[in-house]
């Protein structure tokens, strides 16, 4: 069945559409980390792209805040690179920012189990030795190091596929704590394959994943000896200026076609041409361009495609996302008792009555986040298990940290600073058939010539899925540009 692809009139006068319009090679909509991304590849390739933004500042889900010495981040903590299209990003934004690699302490991490902090084995040997659950849970997970049974579905869950593999107890007090700090998810319907999708072709194919990862070695090896695919920075990694830094950075880089608060209202396509109606702080405008990205949360990207893909944007509107809040406690270096050795905690579905989905040790991974003689503590809260976190009070989830963390850490007095940011529907849940619902939508808007997708809502959640994904499509752009003149 083919997608209504009219072209939008519906709430747009002539009046309004005839205004006085600026007009690009490309325009990008959404500022977060994917539009910023496809919008500097754009510019770094000749392209004359905008970026439209409709929030007062860029970088989305991406908040830095620096307040009396302390380096706030409401989002996105850190990093992990991962991927080469994150490196050359990094590299061309070398004069403007610095990276900054997390401390040794950070190595170390933690679970809450049975009410108190575990920390997170290292090895077999370790694993062996690990209160985190049962010795024959123990045994059974290393035994699944040599040989588990192989996925024979099309689709698994991740509980399915960990329990599978390790072990009903090692998915649910191991996988799941790890799934709250990536996915703040439900491993029971979760899927592993879209969440992960390295994972399809070992799990069909291979009985050990030790065998597998040995088999690997010689490759693993060839490449660490290949100055050409090693990687610049390892491990977890931040900016000088935290993560929101990052992003000021690319903005800078792009220039004075970034638009801030300005919200695009409604699409129209006429002779393959984009038109695009805004409301900025000077009042309406109007847009127009070759090539379109859209770079905005699902929601909205659905709402601006409805009146021409009805059928991609309903399929977009079946991705649900989790709420998350975050709340940044500091507190004197006297006032916690407990050593704050590592990057922080985080706690598994089974813990059920534990208030919170983790902390972070913020200071403890990178001392440039607070002035020496503080710790700063980075709280989460939400998730799919709290889906009601956005419409509590400060107050209350304050005080649910405070006591939390009191009889956790040892923490005593009062913080000396707190600050709450609420993010709804801050990531999208790759629940079973998001493989094919993301087919729908790429299938649907290859109806649209010159219509392009970027997002955390397709093909990976983190910073580094959307930075590669984001590069991908503004490739794409670039050369489709270059044709047309």
């Amino acid at each position: 069945m083919q997608e209504n692809t009219a072209t939008h009139s519906r709430n747009t006068s002539a009046d309004e559409m005839n205004q006085p319009r600026e007009r690009f090679d490309a325009i990008v909509v959404g500022a977060g980390i994917a539009g910023l991304t496809a919008a500097w590849h754009l510019k770094r390739t000749g392209v004359n792209v905008a970026l439209i933004e409709s929030r007062d500042k860029v970088g989305g889900s991406i908040d830095t805040e620096h307040r009396d010495g302390f380096l706030l981040e409401k989002g996105p903590f850190n990093v992990m690179v991962r991927d080469p299209a994150f490196e050359e990003l990094l590299t061309g934004l070398a004069d403007r920012v610095k990276v900054v690699t997390a401390s040794s302490r950070a190595r170390n991490r933690y679970i809450y189990r049975h009410g108190k902090l575990n920390a997170v084995p290292t090895g077999p040997i370790k694993f062996l030795c690990s209160p985190l659950v049962s010795f024959k849970a123990r045994l059974r997970a290393v035994r699944g190091l040599f040989f588990s049974a192989r996925g024979k579905k099309e689709e698994t869950t991740i509980e399915e596929f960990a329990a599978r593999r390790f072990g009903q107890e090692v998915a649910d007090a191991i996988v799941s704590a790890a799934i709250a700090g990536i996915l703040a998810g439900d491993i029971r319907k979760l899927s592993a394959y879209a969440c992960f999708p390295v994972l399809r072709d070992f799990d069909t194919k291979s009985f050990s994943p030790m065998g597998r990862t040995v088999r690997r070695v010689p490759s693993i090896m060839t490449r660490s000896r290949n100055p050409k695919k090693r990687r610049q920075w390892k491990g977890l990694v931040s900016i000088d200026r935290g993560l929101g830094g990052l992003c000021d950075a690319i903005a800078e880089e792009i220039g004075p076609n970034v638009r801030t608060n300005t919200k695009v209202e409604a699409i129209q396509r006429d002779r393959n041409v984009y038109m695009l109606r805004a409301i900025g702080g000077d009042g309406p405008a109007t847009f127009a361009c070759d090539e379109l990205i859209l770079a905005t949360p699902v929601q909205a990207a659905a709402n601006l495609l409805e009146p021409h893909l009805v059928q991609a944007s309903s399929t977009m509107r079946t991705i649900e996302s989790a709420s998350l809040t975050v709340l940044n406690l500091a507190f004197k270096k006297e006032d916690v008792a407990h050593p704050l050795d590592g990057f922080g905690f985080l706690v598994p579905q089974i813990e059920s009555e534990f208030p919170l989905m983790g902390t972070l040790f913020a200071n403890s991974a990178f001392p440039h986040h607070a002035p020496s003689e503080y710790q700063l503590l980075r709280v989460f809260f939400g998730g799919t298990r709290t889906p009601d976190v956005i419409e509590r009070d400060d107050e209350e989830l304050i005080e649910t940290a405070r006591k939390s963390l009191y009889d956790l850490l040892g923490a005593k007095g009062e913080p000396v600073l707190v600050d709450v940011c609420p993010y709804p529907d801050a990531i999208p849940q790759y629940y079973l058939d998001h493989i094919h619902k993301v087919e729908k939508i790429y299938d649907g808007v290859k109806q649209l010539k010159g219509l392009h997708l970027t997002g955390n809502y397709l093909e990976g959640v983190s910073i580094n899925d959307c930075i590669k994904l984001s590069k991908k499509v503004a490739l794409i752009v670039a050369e489709r540009c270059k044709s047309q003149k």
